[in-house]
């Protein structure tokens, strides 16, 4: 599925439409795909749209000021949007609609999902450096926290997040509730120089400082984010025949990250690496051997490392 959004003002500026490639930037200068610049506010970078998997739109908000609403809920984490959906910025309506694919030959509709990646798709086996990024005790946050601060927090840390991430070279697959799922593609072939993997880890380390740079306005807890590293073999590429498509990743290593993400809240660690993760790092880190464990969902217990120093730059030997 395509998009095409159709905005209307209350400042009397003529109805717009515009058809969405997989990113849609939303605010008041020109540099957005969607330039609202009549609307003093509206901030210079608003909102996000962004398309996953081929075929479910997202918006986010950027931490403005006044907020982006989808009908009449405030955007705090990534909202799906549906046919139809109504996104209202500071007077602003912007309809959202999708657009039907043409078919194939002979008829057959176009079936987009992520499991189905054949027939047109350019998908292929790539080894990723993962990360997966979420915040900590964010349930407890979200019951305390004004939905208009914690929209604000929220949209500011995906906005930083996302771009140390894309400053990299590497690519943000998703945004899941107040999770980031990252990759970065190994250039070479599992005799690999783990290139993505020290550029993973460099961004797991700014990730961290900007996070201590946060706070939870009028709270004492404290906002911290956990991070898991891993690295695996995925199928990793456009989903559809679209060649603006969102590119996504499955398959096991995917799997693995997240049940990392939650091995690492068991044992007390802001930043995880597993073994395979670990092992393609050149120079190699001092590390902290964690143990093997088990992760849910799998059958081989997983060796787990953390940095010993993750200030420190030194080489083991």
């Amino acid at each position: 599925m395509a998009a095409k959004v159709r905005i209307l003002s209350n400042d009397g500026t003529p109805p717009q439409e515009i058809v969405i490639g997989n990113t849609a930037s939303i605010g008041r200068t020109p540099e957005n795909t969607i330039c609202l610049s009549g609307n003093a506010r509206i901030s210079r970078q608003h909102s996000l749209i962004r398309c996953f998997n081929g075929v479910q739109y997202q918006i986010m908000d950027l931490g403005s000021r006044n907020g982006t609403y989808v009908g009449d809920r405030r955007v705090v984490t990534p909202v799906t949007l549906e046919n139809g959906s109504v996104i209202h910025i500071s007077g602003t309506e912007i309809h959202f609609e999708m657009i039907e694919e043409e078919h194939h030959e002979g008829g057959e509709g176009l079936d987009f999902t992520v499991a189905n990646t054949s027939g047109g798709s350019n998908s292929s086996l790539q080894h990723v450096a993962i990360l997966v990024c979420d915040i900590r005790g964010f349930s407890t946050v979200s019951e305390d926290l004004e939905p208009d601060a914690l929209a604000r927090v929220l949209g500011s840390w995906f906005a930083d997040a996302g771009n140390a991430v894309n400053l990299s070279g590497g690519t943000v697959d998703k945004f899941i509730g107040d999770a980031i799922l990252s990759y970065w593609i190994e250039p070479h072939e599992p005799a690999a120089t783990g290139g993505a993997c020290n550029t993973a880890l460099e961004v797991a380390e700014k990730l961290l400082t900007t996070a201590k740079n946060r706070t939870w306005p009028g709270m004492t807890q404290p906002f911290r984010v956990g991070i898991a590293l891993h690295f695996g073999p995925v199928n990793c590429g456009n989903i559809g025949l679209v060649a603006q498509r969102d590119a996504t990743i499955i398959g096991d290593a995917v799997n693995t990250a997240f049940r990392l993400e939650s091995v690492m809240k068991q044992l007390g660690q802001d930043l995880i690496l597993s073994q395979d993760f670990a092992a393609m790092l050149n120079p190699a880190p001092k590390l902290i051997d964690l143990g093997e464990h088990q992760l849910k969902g799998k059958n081989q217990l997983v060796r787990v490392h953390a940095l010993a120093d993750p200030s420190s730059t030194e080489v083991s030997g």
